[in-house]
């Protein structure tokens, strides 16, 4: 009888022992998560927050309000056209730029007014084709613009000789093309391209595919089916 206490006893102590061990465990697991959720909630909010830094950089400023300086001189008859596009384009920046997912049609409805912001001060240099019809679909904020910014920005376009940016859908994703004649030196860092990777990462899941190859640089973005 004896030792049926004590070798109960001892199989309650090592009970209890496993117990505590096992809530410690879980205490610390759960600690864990909780830390690595609130950094990747920190990571997200700092990644929105530089995505619209770098849409409203001063650099964008000075350069569009150049273009307006010279339609002042030179066509002063585009100056509305040119105000209102510039007006739309600030107005999304600060509207949507700090919102996860926008509806694929309102993301193109933008791009329209920053090309005619692009043509104002390149001329017909580049050169953009929307095959897109399906719009259903979510998609980040400004990621298209980005890619087709980054295409000018990279690669040399003129009338005679310009540079095509192709848009277009394939199945939930979204294919951006543009051709590559590539400048000599730009002040790209490559910072947006890994923003907006990091974006469908952390908040989706997914990825944004880049390809370069002999004669192209390809961007996929994958679209959100809902919110």
């Amino acid at each position: 009888m004896v030792r049926f206490i004590n070798t109960m006893s001892v199989a309650f102590i090592l009970v209890d022992i496993f117990a505590l061990t096992s809530a410690f465990l879980y205490f610390r697991q759960s600690q864990k998560i909780t830390l690595e959720l609130e950094q990747t909630e920190k990571e997200k909010a700092i990644i929105q927050s530089q995505m619209l830094q770098k849409n409203l950089e001063p650099h964008f400023l000075f350069n569009n309000l150049s273009v307006l300086s010279g339609l002042a001189k030179k066509n002063p008859e585009q100056m509305e056209d040119f105000i209102d596009d510039f007006s739309d384009v600030y107005r999304y920046y600060l509207k949507h730029g700090k919102k996860q997912l926008v509806e694929l049609k309102d993301e193109l409805l933008f791009l329209i007014s920053y090309m005619n912001l692009m043509k104002k001060r390149f001329g017909n240099a580049y050169q953009i084709v929307n095959n897109i019809k399906n719009t259903d679909g979510f998609i980040v904020p400004c990621s298209l613009q980005l890619c087709v910014e980054n295409a000018i920005k990279h690669n040399k376009g003129s009338d005679e000789n310009w540079l095509l940016i192709s848009l277009s859908r394939k199945e939930d994703t979204i294919v951006i093309k543009n051709e590559l004649n590539k400048v000599d030196f730009t002040l790209g860092t490559g910072t947006g391209n890994e923003y907006l990777k990091r974006q469908y990462q952390l908040n989706f899941n997914k990825d944004v595919i880049f390809t370069e190859t002999d004669t192209e640089f390809i961007v996929e973005i994958p679209l959100i089916s809902k919110i």
